[in-house]
C-alpha cells in the first residue's frame, strides 16, 4: 500500500523539483514498524471513488500517514446510493477503515471528505465531513485509538453540532482550537432589493470543550457584533476548508504540486515533528536539497558515512552521506571539500552542479562529462 515514484519518472522528478528549489522537512518514515502491523490490513477497493486525500500524523509517532475518504456505490450526487468510508494508512503501510454511514445520525446522505487533522487537548483528531445538505455539511471528529478509528462523541452521547456552509443571508463554520471547537452561526445584514451585506449583525458561537470523556458543551462566546465577516474569519479561521498535505499553501498556485510531492514521499514539511506546514516562500538549504534528492532517487549507499566534518548531528547527515557516495555532491569548500555547509542556502550555481550530476546518475552516464567540469 506504500507509494514511491516509479523509476521511469525519476528523471522528470529531479529536473522539476530541484529547479524549483522547494523546501523540505525531516526524512520520511522508511519501514516504520507499529503495533498494528500484525492486524488485518484494510485496503481501499479498486472501485472506490476517492473523495479527499491528504497526509498527516494521526497516531502521534512523528511520521506522515495517509488519510482518505472514499465512497462505493452510485455516482455523485446520488449520495443515497453510496456507502462512505474513512481510511487511514499508517506510515508503515498498514491500513484501517471506518464506514461513516453506520453512524445513525449521519446515515441519510453520507459523504466521505476528511478535511484535516488537528491537535486538540493533547489528542490528534481527524475532521471529516459525513453528510451533505442543501446549504451545509455536517462534520464529525475521529481519533485513531488502539489501531481503530473512533468517532469522538459528546460526553453525554450524540455528536457536537458542527456545520459548514451558508446561504444568501447566513453563514456557518467552525473553528478548531487547542482545547475546543467553536461553532459559529451568523446572520448577514440584508437590505430590500440589494445583495446581502458582509456585515454580520446577529449570530452565536457555541463552544464544545474536548475532555477525556468526549466533547462537552461549555457555553457561548461574545462576538462583539456587528462585525464584518472578513474580520470574524481572521479571528475564527474555518478549519473545515483545508484539504491537502499542509495548512500554509492554501490558495497557492503551487498547492497541487506541493501536495503531490508529499504524496510521493519527497517532502514531509518544514516544521517537525508536527509537519503540517510547507513554508512555500522559504528558500531551501543545502541539507534540505540533499534529503530531497535522496528521497527522489532512492539512494541508500552512504559509502561508509562521515564524508564531511560539519554535518555531525544534522538531521540530514545520512542524506548528505548518501548524496556524496552517489557522486552528486563534493562539498562546499574546494579544493579541500571536507565541509558540506548543510545550513547554507543553495545558490542557483550550486543547483546547476547538483542537477547535472543527478542527471548523470539517473541517465546512466549520458552527462558523465559533468564529473570533471562541474564545481
Amino acid at each position: 500500500m506504500s507509494r514511491s515514484p516509479p523509476r521511469g519518472r525519476q528523471l522528470l522528478l529531479v529536473v522539476w523539483m530541484v529547479a524549483t528549489l522547494l523546501p523540505l522537512g525531516s526524512a520520511p518514515a522508511v519501514g516504520v514498524a507499529t503495533e498494528c502491523d500484525g492486524l488485518p490490513d484494510a485496503a481501499i477497493p479498486a472501485e472506490a471513488f476517492i473523495a479527499a486525500r491528504f497526509l498527516a500524523d494521526v497516531d502521534g509517532d512523528g511520521n506522515r500517514d495517509v488519510i482518505t475518504g472514499y465512497e462505493i456505490g452510485g455516482p455523485r450526487p446520488n449520495y443515497r446510493e453510496q456507502d462512505a468510508y474513512l481510511h487511514v494508512e499508517l506510515a508503515s503501510g498498514w491500513g484501517t477503515v471506518f464506514q461513516l454511514d453506520t453512524i445513525e445520525e449521519f446515515s441519510d446522505l453520507p459523504i466521505a471528505e476528511p478535511a484535516r487533522v488537528v491537535a486538540m487537548a493533547g489528542r490528534l483528531l481527524i475532521v471529516t465531513a459525513v453528510q451533505v445538505g442543501a446549504n451545509s455539511r455536517d462534520f464529525v471528529f475521529f481519533e485513531f485509538v488502539d489501531c481503530s478509528l473512533i468517532p469522538v462523541e459528546l460526553a453525554g452521547g450524540g455528536y457536537p453540532e458542527v456545520l459548514a456552509g451558508g446561504a444568501a443571508t447566513h453563514r456557518e463554520w467552525f473553528v478548531c482550537r487547542s482545547d475546543d471547537v467553536v461553532m459559529l452561526e451568523l446572520q448577514r445584514a440584508s437590505l430590500a432589493d440589494e445583495e446581502p451585506q458582509e456585515l454580520i449583525v446577529d449570530g452565536t458561537a457555541t463552544v464544545y470543550r474536548l475532555e477525556s470523556a468526549g466533547f462537552r458543551r461549555t457555553g457561548t462566546l461574545e462576538l462583539g457584533l456587528p462585525r464584518t465577516e472578513s474580520d470574524l474569519s481572521r479571528d475564527f479561521p474555518d478549519c473545515s476548508h483545508f484539504v491537502g498535505a499542509f495548512v500554509d499553501d492554501d490558495g497557492s498556485i503551487f498547492e497541487r504540486s506541493i501536495d503531490w510531492l508529499a504524496e510521493e514521499g519527497i517532502t514531509t514539511g518544514c516544521n517537525p515533528p508536527l509537519n503540517d506546514r510547507f513554508c512555500p516562500e522559504r528558500p531551501v538549504t543545502r541539507g534540505e536539497i540533499a534529503a530531497f534528492l535522496v528521497r527522489a532517487l532512492g539512494f541508500v549507499d552512504d559509502g561508509g558515512g562521515d564524508w564531511f566534518t560539519d554535518d555531525d548531528g544534522s538531521v540530514f547527515e545520512g542524506d548528505i552521506d548518501r548524496l556524496a557516495a552517489a557522486g552528486v555532491t563534493r562539498g562546499c569548500n574546494p579544493p579541500a571539500n571536507d565541509r558540506f555547509c548543510p545550513g547554507e542556502l543553495l545558490t542557483r550555481a550550486q543547483m546547476s552542479a547538483f542537477l547535472m550530476r543527478t542527471l548523470d546518475r539517473v541517465g546512466g552516464g549520458e552527462a558523465n562529462w559533468c564529473r570533471s567540469v562541474c564545481p
